[in-house]
């Protein structure tokens, strides 16, 4: 059988079994690297030498620098300076936390965020203040803060591992910036206005069922290694800016740093890193290069292409691409719908005359935005530890979720224009 064939095949078995979700996302995506070897669709390096890729070293990084920030106490104390400063209001709480929150997942991981903020919240002893009218806009200023930036989530930085495999035009730190920061602008105004009365009716008075650790209270914080870790994530923040050094070096260095000056020992460091994330992420990366050296790219690409046709209108392809990656990302790992999608958009853009950056970026941006489902994102499936039921998700996030569709598909071609 034609390796090109071979290698489509196990492409299709891994997103079936991605789909399926019966074993860790992580096993299925190295079980495809494996057998693109031992079915001789290509060398061992070819598969397996994206762990040591950019990309996956700046998941890494990112990864420890958030759980320093944590274990030294500075993100727990900057949470509680927020609820000092509302007084207890809860529309206060809801701008204070949201805003923040938005801020930390543009830069670290976003479950981690959630899990400092949760048990904040709910040790909260003001009677007229609500958790679940708090936390659901706290795990959306994660998700969409975490999609604003290159570094904010995985789904951004496994379509930059696939961009860099093409050798196209690859995102710089801020690139999702500008619209994300339209889209983390208008949750706020969502969550405050909308959100807030469509949850007094979704949950009412139902009862908080938490179902969390609340170790990041009992934090013992370290005035000195605090100050120690603000200088280094702002240190950290202004490398990844002005990109004088490549992100993967700041952020491993920046990891190491945190590591140095005790702000978290080496046994924490390794253990806060999401291996099943990592794992992930480098597989697919493998996945996708074996699949492009063996010719499975090209198989899509001229069968997209059967579809579509040569004169495609690119505004209405960028629609239902971006629809059908939003939708899809509301069930399935974000970076698996970036994973099925985006390999075709690089193989058809150059022959159909295409922008294929600005395609890919709404369409990463897409995935990073589905809160209509818990199952969307680790965080929105956090959240549901205070007592959120499956389609409260849908009740309070389904008119959003147009809106952030909306808004995508407006400005991402008057910003960056569909064709080459």
């Amino acid at each position: 059988m034609p390796l090109d064939i071979v290698s489509l095949l196990i492409f299709i078995g891994c997103i079936v079994l991605f789909v399926w979700d019966k074993l860790p996302m992580a096993t299925t995506a190295i079980l495809g690297c494996v057998a693109m070897v031992i079915f001789g669709v290509c060398d061992f390096k070819t598969a397996f030498g994206q762990f040591a890729s950019s990309t996956v070293i700046l998941t890494i990084g990112v990864m420890v620098i958030g759980a320093a920030i944590s274990e030294t106490g500075l993100a727990a104390a900057i949470g509680e300076w927020i609820v000092r400063v509302s007084n207890g209001s809860e529309r206060k709480l809801i701008v204070g936390t949201y805003l923040v929150s938005a801020i930390m997942s543009a830069f670290l991981t976003n479950s981690a965020v959630l899990a400092i903020f949760i048990p904040i919240i709910m040790g909260l002893s003001n009677k007229n203040i609500k958790s679940k009218n708090l936390i659901m806009p706290i795990a959306y200023g994660c998700v969409i803060g975490g999609a604003s930036t290159l570094v904010g989530s995985t789904q951004q930085m496994t379509a930059q591992g696939l961009l860099e495999e093409a050798g196209v035009r690859t995102f710089k730190t801020f690139d999702f910036t500008p619209i994300g920061a339209v889209l983390v602008l208008l949750g706020l105004l969502y969550c405050l206005f909308i959100g807030y009365r469509r949850g007094e009716k979704i949950w009412g008075d139902r009862k908080d069922e938490a179902e969390y650790s609340l170790s990041q209270t009992n934090v013992k914080r370290d005035k000195k290694k605090m100050v120690i870790m603000a200088v280094i994530f702002v240190l950290t923040v202004i490398l990844y800016i002005t990109e004088w050094i490549p992100l993967a070096i700041t952020s491993s260095s920046a990891a190491l740093l945190c590591i140095v000056t005790g702000c978290i020992s080496q046994p924490k460091a390794i253990s806060s890193v999401n291996w099943n994330i990592v794992g992930r992420l480098a597989g697919c990366l493998g996945i996708a290069k074996a699949l492009e050296a063996a010719g499975g790219t090209k198989l899509i690409s001229e069968g997209v292409r059967a579809l579509v046709g040569d004169s495609v209108n690119p505004m209405l392809l960028f629609c239902v691409l971006v629809l059908m990656v939003q939708v899809v990302s509301e069930f399935i790992s974000n970076s698996t719908a970036i994973m099925i999608v985006v390999p075709i958009v690089l193989s058809i853009a150059p022959d159909l005359g295409l922008n294929s950056y600005a395609f890919v970026l709404g369409i990463t941006m897409a995935s990073g935005v589905a809160l209509s489902c818990p199952l969307a994102s680790s965080t929105l499936g956090m959240s549901m530890s205070v007592g959120y039921r499956f389609n409260d998700y849908f009740k309070y996030s389904i008119f959003f979720d147009i809106i952030a569709y909306l808004t995508i598909i407006i400005s991402v071609p008057l910003i960056y224009g569909l064709t080459a």
